[in-house]
């Protein structure tokens, strides 16, 4: 238990910044709420929550080297890890929801939206840079960089697969044959691949001002 509560401590110092900015983003929700009286945006908090899973599977690793000498163990969070990935940036396209309410103003709803993707990409970035350590320790620094450039377009492939044909990380487990049909099926074409560069070059743009920024 001591153990654990120093974990915690340890990580809300690292990460203190992103639980203010996820407390501040829950309470512009709940005024809007108060105001309209919908909870047409409640979802996002679901959103958020799966964008923080992949910083949490990290947290996890970093503060347990077991998690990441044992190859038994590694892999499959690694596994896990890239699985649910996509789901930080993926937080960008919920502005697809963004629309004209006369009882709340535009301007409220864009910084409710801004505040809950800048969490969700935030939290992402702070996990690929845990990632991008462990990678740096067990192989090298270029490996590492090459891994995270394959990574980021494999996300932008995610949020292709889960904004347009509307599957979610463990469908690949829960659902293999339907998802990887549906995926052959709609791989070609422009959308895939300009969401797939777009996506994925921005995260890695994203990522690399992230990485140099807290060197």
């Amino acid at each position: 238990m001591k153990t654990l509560k120093l974990t915690l401590a340890s990580t809300f110092r690292k990460h203190y910044a992103l639980f203010y900015l996820t407390l501040f983003s829950i309470i512009l929700l709940c005024v809007r709420i108060k105001i309209t009286h919908s909870f047409s945006y409640l979802f996002m908090v679901w959103n958020l929550f799966l964008a923080y899973l992949p910083l949490a599977i990290t947290i996890l690793m970093v503060n347990n080297v077991k998690l990441i000498e044992r190859k038994v163990l590694y892999y499959p969070l690694l596994f896990s890890w890239l699985l649910l990935l996509p789901n930080a940036p993926y937080i960008i396209t919920d502005f697809i929801h963004l629309k004209i309410e006369t009882s709340v103003p535009v301007w409220f709803d864009i910084l409710l939206l801004i505040s809950f993707t800048s969490g969700g990409i935030l939290a992402g970035l702070a996990s690929m840079k845990h990632m991008f350590s462990i990678i740096s320790i067990k192989t090298n620094p270029l490996a590492a960089w090459l891994i995270t450039a394959i990574t980021c377009m494999l996300t932008g492939f995610g949020i292709y697969v889960g904004r347009y044909l509307r599957y979610n990380s463990w469908d690949i487990i829960s659902n293999p044959g339907e998802l990887f049909a549906d995926i052959l099926h709609n791989i070609a074409g422009s959308t895939p691949f300009g969401i797939t560069l777009g996506f994925g070059g921005f995260l890695f743009l994203l990522f690399h001002l992230y990485y140099k920024a807290e060197v």
